[in-house]
């Protein structure tokens, strides 16, 4: 169902039927909508997550780092997505990159 093909996006009626869900803040909300809309853009069929570092992911959404961090830890709390530390390895040097970017699973 995540990946149809269209001009639209999938949400889960849960964001807006739950009752525990509808204390979610506006921001949360709205950083549910982007990390949706990002996994639908960049997964594949072997591929359940997608990644952004904070900086990105806050101006994808349009928040300051502290408001993307608060909206994050809402979502998390409410079992929306789960999120863990990422980072590449360099096939040449065997070495992790430097920079630190999150991974992003949509649970809804």
């Amino acid at each position: 169902m995540k990946r149809k093909r269209g001009n639209y996006l999938q949400l889960s009626r849960r964001l807006f039927n739950d009752d525990e869900l509808n204390k979610l803040t506006i921001n949360a909300k709205w950083l549910y909508v982007v990390l949706n809309e990002l996994e639908h853009k960049y997964t594949g069929p072997n591929e359940a997550f997608c990644y952004r570092s904070n900086e990105n992911l806050a101006q994808d959404c349009g928040f300051s780092l502290p408001t993307l961090k608060r909206a994050k830890k809402e979502l998390k709390d409410a079992g929306l997505i789960q999120t863990w530390p990422m980072h590449w390895i360099d096939k040449e040097t065997g070495k992790k990159s430097a920079k630190h970017v999150t991974a992003y699973r949509v649970m809804e």
